[in-house]
C-alpha cells in the first residue's frame, strides 16, 4: 500500500484530482486517479460475497440492451452505472463479456475466487497505461513516472525508441522509453496471476476483423454514414454533463458542431494566435450554428514552457513537447464544460489521415518491401513536422554520436509491418497506420482528461466498422467528406477550411468557383500588393517559438554538457541542425531539432529520475514564464 499511495500522490497534478486506493488482497493494490466527472462514485464495486472487486475509468455507450440482458426476469437487478454494469458482466460473463462492451474505458477486475487479475480496455485504447514487471510483480499505471515509484523497476533505456523518436517523432508498436516497459495495446486482456507471476496479454479485436461491402452506391454511404455518426453524437450528449467542442477551422470539429441537436447546450472553445485560420473560421462556424463561443490568443510561446513539465509526465514523455495543443487553457475550459466532444481523427476514419494528396500511393504497394519503404517515408516526412533526411540522420549519429542507432529505426518499422503480412494488401495501410501513429495521437486526449472527460465519436464502434468496410474508392474520396457535410450542415460547408482554405462543399460550382477565387486573390497578394487577408494556417507558430520566447529554453535542453555526455548525437552535427532553424531560410526544420528536444527531456525525466528538470530550466530560460500560461478569453475576433 505504500507503493500504491506514493503512485497515487505523483498523479495528482490538480487540485480537482481526485485518487482511490484498495488493498483487496495481500498481493493486490489498485487505485485510480479521475476528475470526479465519469463513474464519480467510489470504488471499487464488490460482488455481493465481496470476493470480485471492480475498478474502472472511462464510460460505455450503447448498453441498454446489455443492461436489460444481465437482469432478465428479476433474477438480478439491473446495474446502476457503468462501474456496476461492468461488475454485472463479468460475473456473467467473464472477461470476454467486458471485451464486448463499446466505449472508452479501461477496466481492472480482481477475481478473489480464481486469485487473479484482469485489465480490459476499449478497441482503441484511448486510456493508454503502461506496466511493467519487476521483482516478481507486475506494476500498471497511466503514466510512467508513477510506474516509476516502483524502485524495482530498471531504469535501462529502450535505444529503439530514442532512434525512433529521432527520426518518426513518435514511438512504435508498445515501446516507451524504458526496455521492459511497454503499453498496453489497444483492445488488450490482460491476465496477471500474482502467487505464479504468471502474465498474459492477449488482443480481442482487431482492425482486419471489419468486413467489406462492395455493392452500396455512393448517395446510400452518403446516408449511411450521417445516420450511425448521428446515433454516435446523440449517445455523447446525454445529460448530467456540460457538453463542449473544442472548435478549430478544420473538418471534425465542425461535423459534430452540426450532428449536435440544437436543444443541447453546447460551448464552444478556439485557441491560438489572432487572425490565424484556426480562430477566424472556428468563430465563424460557431456563428452559423448559434453556440457560445470563446477564444484565448496566444501572443508568444512562454505558455510552452511553463507547461513543457506537466506535458511531460501526462504523456509518458510519448507526444513531442510541439503538440501539447490545449493544455494552457484547461482550467479555463473546465470553468465553462465537462465533456469535450472530441473530433479526434475523424479524418483518418474518413479517409485521409494518412496522406490527403497521394493516398493510393501507401494503399497500393506491390511488395512488402515497398510498403515498409513508404511508410518508413511517411514517418520520417509526411505524419507530422517533416524530420530529418538519411543523410542528415547519418551525420547526427555518425561521429561522435551513436552509430549503433542508425538502423534501430527502419529495423523496428520493418519488424512491426511484418505483422501485416496477413491483411489483405488493400487494408494494410489503415492497418499499420492506425495501430501506430493512433498511439502517438492518443496523448491529445490524455492532455484533456487532466482537466475535464473527453468522448469520441469518430471512434463509435459502429460508426467505424462501416466506414471502415465501405469500398475504397468511397471512403477514401473527399467527395464522400464534402457530401456527408453538406447535405446534413450545409451551412458550415460554406465556410473554408483550415487546411487548404477551401469550401468544403458538395457542389463542384461552388467548391471550383470558391477555389479558382482564392487563387486569383493569392496571385494578387504575391505579385501586385497585399490587398486580401493572408491568414496563417497555424493556431501556434512552434517554428517561429524556438527561434524566439523558447530560444534558451531549447538551448539550455540542447548544449548542456548533460546532455551531450550521453552520446547519442554528434554535438557538431545538433549545433548544425540548430543554426540552420535559426537561420529561417528553411521550411519546417522544427521536424529536426524538436524530437532532440523531446528525447533529452524524456531521458531526464524516466531514466535520471529528475522529474524536475523541466520546471528547472523553464525557470532558469524564463522568469516570467508562466506569465502567458494563464490565457485570457477574449472578444471574438473581428471578420477581415
Amino acid at each position: 500500500m505504500a507503493l500504491l499511495a506514493r503512485m497515487a500522490s505523483s498523479l495528482c497534478h490538480h487540485d480537482w484530482h481526485v485518487t482511490e486506493t484498495t488493498c483487496p488482497d495481500p498481493l493486490v493494490a489498485v487505485g485510480r486517479q479521475h476528475v470526479h466527472l465519469f463513474n464519480a462514485a467510489p470504488q471499487p464495486v464488490r460482488s455481493a460475497d465481496n470476493a470480485v472487486s471492480l475498478w474502472m475509468s472511462g464510460e460505455f455507450c450503447h448498453t441498454r440492451d446489455v443492461r436489460r440482458s444481465i437482469g432478465p426476469n428479476g433474477l438480478r437487478p439491473l446495474p446502476v452505472g457503468d462501474a456496476a454494469l461492468a461488475l454485472a458482466v463479468y460475473e456473467a460473463q467473464g472477461a470476454a463479456g467486458l471485451s464486448r462492451l463499446e466505449g472508452t474505458f479501461l477496466v481492472a477486475v480482481w477475481d478473489g475466487r480464481i486469485r487473479e487479475l484482469v485489465i480490459v480496455n476499449d478497441r482503441f485504447g484511448l486510456y493508454p497505461h503502461v506496466y511493467a514487471r519487476a521483482g516478481g510483480g507486475l506494476t500498471f499505471a497511466p503514466e510512467l513516472s508513477a510506474l516509476l515509484c516502483n524502485p524495482g523497476i530498471p531504469r535501462n533505456v529502450d535505444f529503439t525508441t530514442v532512434a525512433q523518436f529521432a527520426r518518426f517523432q513518435q514511438a512504435l508498436g508498445d515501446r516507451t522509453w524504458l526496455d521492459g516497459v511497454h503499453l498496453l495495446p489497444p483492445a488488450a486482456c490482460l491476465r496477471y496471476q500474482p502467487a505464479a507471476d504468471r502474465l498474459t496479454v492477449e488482443t480481442y479485436w482487431d482492425w482486419n476483423e471489419i468486413g467489406t461491402q462492395q455493392s452500396i452506391s455512393f448517395e446510400e454511404a452518403v446516408d449511411a454514414a450521417i445516420g450511425f455518426l448521428q446515433r454516435a453524437v446523440d449517445a455523447r450528449v446525454e445529460p448530467p454533463f456540460r457538453a463542449g467542442l473544442f472548435l478549430s477551422g478544420g473538418l471534425d470539429g465542425r461535423t459534430i458542431l452540426g450532428l449536435t441537436a440544437d436543444d443541447v447546450p453546447l460551448a464552444t472553445i478556439t485557441y491560438g494566435a489572432e487572425g490565424c485560420r484556426d480562430v477566424v473560421y472556428a468563430a465563424r462556424l460557431a456563428r452559423a450554428a448559434g453556440r457560445p463561443h470563446h477564444w484565448f490568443p496566444f501572443t508568444d510561446g512562454n505558455w510552452v514552457k511553463a507547461y513543457s513539465p506537466l506535458h511531460l509526465v501526462l504523456t509518458s514523455g510519448l507526444h513531442g513537447w510541439m503538440h501539447a495543443h490545449g493544455i494552457s487553457v484547461l482550467e479555463e475550459v473546465r470553468r465553462r464544460f465537462d465533456v469535450n466532444l472530441s473530433g479526434f481523427d475523424g479524418g483518418t476514419i474518413f479517409g485521409a489521415g494518412i496522406d490527403t494528396h497521394d493516398d493510393a500511393w501507401y494503399r497500393q504497394s506491390p511488395t512488402q518491401a515497398d510498403l515498409v519503404q513508404r511508410f518508413y517515408e511517411g514517418f520520417c516526412r509526411r505524419f507530422t513536422y517533416p524530420g530529418l533526411t538519411d543523410p542528415e540522420a547519418q551525420a547526427l549519429f555518425g561521429g561522435r554520436g551513436n552509430r549503433a542507432l542508425l538502423p534501430l529505426a527502419i529495423e523496428s518499422l520493418r519488424a512491426e509491418l511484418a505483422g501485416t503480412t496477413a491483411v489483405p494488401p488493400g487494408r494494410q495501410a489503415d492497418y499499420i497506420y492506425n495501430r501506430h501513429h493512433l498511439r502517438w495521437m492518443r496523448g491529445q486526449l490524455v492532455i484533456q482528461r487532466s482537466a475535464i472527460e473527453v468522448r469520441c465519436p469518430f471512434f463509435d464502434y459502429a460508426f467505424v466498422d462501416f466506414m471502415y468496410s465501405l469500398p475504397e474508392h468511397i471512403r477514401t474520396s473527399g467527395a464522400f467528406r464534402r457530401a456527408v457535410l453538406t447535405r446534413r450542415m450545409p451551412l458550415l460547408a460554406r465556410i473554408p477550411n483550415e487546411k487548404d482554405n477551401r469550401l468544403p462543399h458538395s457542389s463542384p460550382w461552388r467548391y471550383h468557383s470558391h477555389a479558382f477565387a482564392q487563387k486569383i486573390k493569392n496571385r494578387i497578394n504575391r505579385h501586385l500588393a497585399p490587398v486580401f487577408a493572408d491568414r496563417p494556417r497555424l493556431y501556434a507558430d512552434y517554428e517561429n517559438y524556438l527561434r524566439t520566447d523558447l530560444r534558451e529554453w531549447a538551448e539550455a535542453i540542447l548544449f548542456d554538457p548533460r546532455t551531450q555526455a550521453r552520446g547519442l548525437f554528434d554535438p557538431a552535427v545538433v549545433r548544425e541542425l540548430w543554426r540552420r532553424h535559426l537561420a529561417g531560410t528553411e521550411l519546417w526544420t522544427i521536424g529536426k531539432v524538436g524530437p532532440l528536444i523531446s528525447i533529452e527531456l524524456a531521458l531526464r525525466c524516466f531514466v535520471d529520475g529528475d522529474l524536475d528538470f523541466g520546471r528547472a530550466v523553464a525557470a532558469s530560460a524564463s522568469g516570467a514564464g508562466a506569465s502567458s500560461a494563464a490565457t485570457r478569453e477574449r472578444a471574438w475576433p473581428a471578420e477581415s
